[in-house]
């Protein structure tokens, strides 16, 4: 496993993956809070679309940056 892992994901692939995981909304009880506290669910799913949009558009960013800069894709 630790060898199938090493030839598909390079270190880039992972540092954009960490700033992904670490950018994007994946607790379902914060959003359940929000919505609770707001009274509609519209405000939850705007914060969990707006989040994952920040979280690709950063692990885009480190990523293309890191291609660029003359890193392994």
């Amino acid at each position: 496993l630790q060898e199938k892992m090493r030839a598909d994901y390079s270190p880039l692939v992972a540092m954009a993956l960490m700033v992904f995981v670490v950018y994007c909304m994946q607790c379902m009880s914060t959003l359940a809070v929000i919505k609770r506290e707001s009274g509609h669910w519209k405000w939850a799913l705007f914060t969990f679309v707006y989040m994952t949009g920040i979280a690709y558009l950063a692990a885009l960013i480190v990523y293309q940056g890191g291609l660029l800069l003359g890193f392994q894709g």
